[in-house]
């Protein structure tokens, strides 16, 4: 007799009324910081409701160019002050879940952050033109995604690696750039331009794009052109549009007192979360005394705290050290101690030696990661890494980060005492650290071989000059975790098997959304 097996969609409909949720997002806030060698870096803040039920998370979609998540900069702030960190996962093409960490829910009010960073000169959002009337033209061609929810605000800041002098945008420096835009922008967004302080001291022209009472699937394309030789960015692609109008809203922000600067003053939601960073309380859209935030690395941290009980793996991903050498460290680690054998590096395969339970929660949770041959099962191995990340969050939180990673640096340069915690563990990393022909060529899959600041670099003091405050955790590691067992078999069993015909035809327009 066969077994009758529910289908994912009659599954779905079981499953999901248990967990029925009404939702709004109230807003959207993106900063956007565009860099010399054509990347970028987007901040995301959404800030949603719940009316009932409750929240783990939301779709995330409608970026064309491929995403690549800093996960240090994706967390949720709770109404009662608990941070909680972001997981994030693939969720079919060019969809990703975004959702709270462990299978944590929330009810009430939340504020989401998420971080990634997009090649916008690869994908032509940047490049060069020419036209007819201006000539060489830079120009800016962008919008951030839409959503499946009406909203009340969405607000884009735009910071461009073009040094002010001083720090007020004055009508000679936007003539001298040669600022224009599309009228359908103006029509579409309350503008203003300010400068913004890097940690270098210099002052950036940035550019604020504003809407009102946003509808849903409403967009907000960005579209803008400078004098070519004003900005310098590296490997520009060349772009024609079929028209460039010679709009020139600096005219108009800059005698903003002609249309009612009074009108144009929003004040943004005051936040009462306990311990989250102070908001922006007021926008000058122009005219008045407001003086913008500075983007600068801020912290939660405390001068001088220094968390001394990290584990070595901790330790070595709180150093920023590759994934493949932190591999590299467990590996000898568990060879010293006879668990395991090395079969080969490239690709990595091991063999394990022992059947009995390993000690420590992360030698378990790593062995855990190799397939009965003892090939690597990347997706676990990725799981391993969330967990360790989110130990370490919960345990640095409010450290001093750079004080923090100075003590461990001078650990590593001491002689290494067989006596400490985790003796095996810091003497395999301190062999790792200095010999660098130590499994040299180990080679990871993939998707595991970059991280974010891999494809962030620059030679360029411009990049990591900006962090939004509110991203500005202290910390300098990503801190997703899997989730708990009840919430990965609903999740494996309802949203893998039936994504694609659900969501296909849910969210056929690529909008984000679909708070669950």
């Amino acid at each position: 007799m066969k077994k009758k097996v529910l289908s994912p969609i009659l599954l779905l409909l079981i499953v999901f009324p248990l967990f029925s949720l009404e939702v709004s997002l109230d807003s959207v806030e993106i900063d956007v910081v565009v860099f010399p060698n054509g990347k970028a870096a987007i901040y995301y803040s959404t800030q949603w409701t719940t009316y009932d039920g409750t929240m783990s998370g939301f779709y995330f979609q409608g970026e064309e160019a491929e995403p690549h998540f800093n996960l240090s900069s994706c967390f949720a702030d709770l109404a009662d002050g608990t941070r909680v960190p972001l997981e994030i996962s693939a969720a079919g093409d060019k969809t990703y879940d975004i959702v709270l960490d462990a299978g944590k829910r929330f009810s009430g009010t939340a504020m989401y952050f998420f971080n990634y960073g997009v090649d916008f000169a690869d994908y032509g959002y940047i490049g060069k033109t020419e036209s007819a009337d201006f000539g060489e033209l830079f120009y800016f061609h962008w919008a951030p995604v839409q959503w499946e929810y009406a909203m009340e605000h969405r607000t884009v800041r735009i910071v461009l690696p073009i040094v002010v002098e001083g720090n007020e945008i004055t009508k000679d420096f936007l003539q001298s750039i040669n600022f224009r835009t599309e009228p359908f922008v103006n029509e579409q967004n309350k503008i203003d331009y300010y400068t913004t302080q890097g940690d270098d001291g210099s002052y950036y022209f940035s550019i604020l794009f504003h809407q009102e009472n946003v509808g849903v699937k409403q967009t907000q394309e960005i579209q803008f052109y400078l004098q070519q030789d004003a900005i310098s960015i590296t490997e520009l692609k060349t772009k024609q549009f079929p028209l460039i109008r010679d709009e020139r809203i600096w005219y108009l922000i800059v005698f903003g007192g002609i249309i009612g600067i009074a009108v144009l003053i929003l004040i943004f939601k005051n936040r009462s979360f306990t311990g989250v960073v102070e908001r922006v309380e007021g926008i000058r859209w122009a005219g008045d005394n407001w003086i913008p935030p500075k983007l600068i690395i801020g912290t939660y941290g405390k001068k001088g705290k220094i968390v001394k009980d990290l584990h070595p793996i901790e330790a070595a991903l709180l150093l920023d050290l590759p994934l493949p050498r932190v591999v590299a460290i467990m590996l000898e680690a568990l060879k010293r101690q006879g668990i395991i054998e090395l079969v080969a590096e490239n690709p990595l395969q091991i063999k394990i030696l022992s059947a009995d339970k390993a000690e420590h929660e992360y030698e378990e949770l790593f062995l855990q990661a190799f397939d009965t041959k003892g090939g690597v099962l990347s997706g676990v191995l990725s799981d391993f890494f969330e967990k360790v990340l989110a130990k370490l969050q919960e345990k640095v939180w409010d450290c001093d980060a750079e004080a923090t990673k100075e003590y461990y640096r001078k650990k590593l340069e001491q002689e290494q005492d067989d006596d400490q915690e985790y003796a095996v563990y810091w003497s395999s990393y301190h062999t790792i650290y200095y010999h660098e022909h130590h499994y040299a060529n180990l080679i990871l899959p993939h998707e595991l071989s970059t991280n974010y600041q891999e494809f962030m670099s620059s030679a360029s003091c411009f990049e990591g000059c900006f962090n939004p405050p509110a991203f500005a955790s202290g910390v300098d590691a990503c801190y997703s975790a899997c989730h708990n067992a009840c919430h990965s078999a609903c999740h494996s069993a309802c949203h893998s098997a039936c994504h694609s015909a659900c969501h296909s035809a849910c969210h056929s327009a690529c909008v984000s959304g679909g708070a669950h």
